[in-house]
């Protein structure tokens, strides 16, 4: 239910060929495509521990699962293990890592995905299974992989397939559509779950609870009650030698139209029927919808540049985006982007969104910040604004900042004091 881009789908016609109700007992195969990747290290790896041993509701996937990962380079096992289940913490990670192993091939060639396929069924023990392929790759070889999965490694008969595609899903609507086609065009929509990872963040799923679990917040939710909204993504860290890669990218379609736009429709959709795919997805298409289209004069766009400081009479020195060897020396790509957006429908019209994110900033931070609208009884006692402010990153917290009456008989003398809700 929280998947993100498949919120802008429509639904597939064609039934899938493998049954909805296939076997939670049968033995599931997860294949991390991009296995040697930033996002397998960081993240993968770790969440799968989590979910078979670490998270107080484990195993929500069997301890008995088998992980392979994808690359297209052979690896000592040993030494991949190593480094990329670095962040891997628990009692349980040697009996996680023995159910580890590496698979290398091409992306683009069928024999590649036939020999997959005699891998997985090895452990599987030759008969029905389930199939889990995370797709942690570049959009550019994902039609290659879907049409090899779909060749040579779908599940056994009896198990289902299903695949995980992290974001970015094509770079514009045309490479939307070329992938989708393909994708789509291999897997039934049930099968497919293009997906945000931003959305697993807790506070994020706060959300949802915190707006249609209290009596008092939808109330206020509206144009009559708020003065502005900001989502923010500040990065303390520059690009770090992956330059070459964000500079086909940039700040607002590596963080600002995925991760932001997506806690953007759970924090201003309409509360949808229920939580199901079906009612979330249309009114999350419906705010998209209602969004007035963004010109020049709505954004602010920068890129950070070499900074020198000194603390205790050391010298430090941080390289500026350009100085990134894989940057070209003339590139405009944004490295921060401010963007106003405006939403025309009864419940946000004229409450400007300001959406802010940037690399190589002061601080390591993202949060949702409400400002509240000053109301005429306000003069009676004058104070600065409520705030409700959802911090995503670091130190998670949700926070209602407020006025309160200072100790004494001066019933104006009053401080902004703040109301914890973490």
């Amino acid at each position: 239910m929280f998947g993100g881009m498949s919120a802008c789908l429509p639904k597939r016609r064609r039934k899938p060929e493998q049954t909805e109700t296939a076997s939670v007992e049968l033995p599931l195969s997860i294949v991390i495509l991009g296995a040697t990747g930033d996002l397998a290290r960081k993240k993968l790896y770790p969440a799968l521990y989590q979910l078979m041993y670490g998270c107080p509701e484990a195993p929500l996937i069997p301890t008995s699962a088998t992980i392979t990962g994808y690359g297209r380079s052979p690896v000592d096992l040993a030494a991949f293990l190593e480094k990329q289940c670095v962040n891997v913490k628990g009692e349980s990670k040697a009996e996680f890592l023995a159910n580890c192993s590496f698979f290398s091939g091409a992306y683009d060639q069928p024999e590649s995905f036939q020999k997959l396929n005699e891998h997985l069924a090895a452990s599987e023990g030759g008969g029905p299974a389930n199939r889990l392929f995370f797709f942690s790759v570049p959009p550019s070889v994902f039609g290659d992989i879907c049409k090899g999965v779909r060749a040579a490694a779908c599940a056994p008969s009896g198990g289902w397939t299903r695949l995980l595609i992290e974001k970015p899903f094509g770079r514009d609507s045309r490479t939307f559509d070329e992938l989708n086609a393909i994708t789509s065009g291999s897997f039934a929509e049930d099968e497919l779950f293009r997906i945000d990872h931003y959305l697993g963040k807790e506070v994020v799923l706060n959300l949802v609870a915190l707006r249609f679990g209290n009596q008092i917040y939808e109330r206020l939710w509206n144009r009559e009650n708020i003065a502005s909204v900001q989502i923010v993504f500040k990065e303390d860290l520059g690009t770090e030698g992956r330059g070459g890669y964000f500079d086909s990218s940039g700040i607002i379609r590596d963080i600002m139209q995925n991760h932001l736009l997506q806690v953007f429709l759970w924090a201003a959709m309409e509360p949808p029927a229920s939580l199901n795919r079906a009612s979330v997805q249309e009114e999350k298409v419906k705010l998209l919808k209602a969004m007035k289209p963004i010109t020049m004069n709505d954004c602010f766009l920068g890129q950070f540049g070499s900074n020198t400081w000194s603390v205790n009479g050391i010298e430090h020195k941080e390289a500026g985006y350009l100085d990134d060897k894989g940057v070209p020396a003339d590139s405009k790509c944004p490295t921060y982007a401010a963007v106003v957006l405006k939403v025309d429908n009864d419940r946000w019209r004229d409450v400007p969104f300001l959406f802010r994110a940037g690399k190589g900033l002061d601080e390591r931070m993202a949060e949702v910040r409400i400002t509240f609208k000053p109301q005429a009884f306000n003069q009676l006692v004058p104070g600065s604004p409520n705030e409700l402010v959802m911090r995503i990153q670091p130190d998670e917290s949700i926070y209602m900042k407020m006025m309160n009456k200072m100790p004494g008989w001066k019933v104006g003398d009053v401080t902004s004091t703040v109301l914890d809700m973490s």
